[in-house]
């Protein structure tokens, strides 16, 4: 996540400051137009902006942040312009948390970040990270304490890992607290791996296995051994095969195979020893559901 800029555009600017006084169509209308959307890709440099102009402006922009973050999915419909102003909520609420003095300017955040981690528009979770991120440059390894309420849900699972991956929080643990990120990752890749086959196919569920898949590489870059360390244990125990992949997509990272050559070799053992033998067609497995043609009835 870059550093942001505040708004460059007088025209936006002013209707900022109509939105805050209880006049939004304007400012609506002009995030609308400017939002990418519908289209392939939002205004992600738009709606930075807009967070850091909104964090500038201090607590008389909250009423109208929270507002844009809560505009309902029937309302602000995934893939409109109107979503955007949902990301835009979010992200300014995630950058006033991080300059604000008071404490509970951030416990008001964190609560709302939670409940938007499963939003059904993609585009409003995919802001969460980067909100919880921005918090975290502030909170530091503080919030990795309050977010372990959060690790018994796919989404938010997904969404606090995500946050770790991105420098402006990753790298404000000190290394003697490397713990604090690999057990969140730990506590992300057991909820996936526990959960019951039937989850596997629930978008929550495949949203946490595919931030398994990169996050840990970020945090071995940051904290190496005793990510590998974890590597190892999860390799050795692994007994879901979309898991397995993650564990290799992860150590697959050619700035860490100079140092680290013998330590993939032998997760890479370990991910495939965890597979077990493979299985035997030809053998009858009794009190397997028959799949061949019905028995004649008696």
């Amino acid at each position: 996540m870059t550093k942001a800029e505040g708004l460059r555009s007088a025209e936006l600017t002013t209707a900022l400051e109509r939105a805050i006084a209880g006049k939004t169509a304007d400012l609506y209308r002009q995030l609308e137009l400017q939002s990418g959307l519908p289209g392939p890709r939002v205004n992600m440099n738009l709606a930075l902006a807009f967070a850091h102009e909104c964090a500038g402006i201090g607590p008389k922009v909250d009423d109208l942040v929270y507002a844009m973050a809560n505009l309902p999915p029937d309302e602000a419909r995934g893939a409109s312009g109107k979503e955007f102003l949902s990301v835009c909520g979010v992200l300014a609420i995630g950058n006033r948390a991080m300059v604000a003095k008071e404490n509970a300017v951030r416990d008001r955040a964190l609560v709302l970040l939670e409940e938007k981690a499963d939003d059904p528009r993609f585009r409003v979770r995919d802001a969460v990270p980067l909100a919880l991120a921005m918090m975290g440059q502030k909170m530091q390894a503080d919030l990795a304490d309050r977010v372990e309420s959060w690790m018994d849900r796919y989404f938010q699972a997904a969404a606090v890992i995500r946050a770790l991956a991105e420098p402006t929080w990753l790298e404000t643990f000190p290394h003697d607290a490397y713990y604090q990120p690999i057990n969140l990752l730990h506590a992300a890749f057991m909820l996936a791996h526990d959960a019951p086959r039937s989850a596997f196919r629930y978008p929550g569920h495949k949203a946490l296995v595919e931030a398994l898949g990169s996050v840990p590489k970020a945090v071995a870059r940051r904290f190496s051994q005793q990510m590998f360390d974890r590597y190892a244990i999860w390799a050795e125990g692994g007994k879901i095969p979309e898991l397995r992949d993650a564990i290799l997509l992860n150590i697959d990272d050619t700035q860490m195979k100079k140092s680290f050559r013998e330590e993939i070799k032998r997760i890479k053992e370990l991910v495939e020893t965890s597979k077990g033998p493979p299985r035997d067609p030809t053998i009858i497995r009794h009190g397997t559901r028959g799949r061949g043609k019905k028995r004649d009835r008696r």
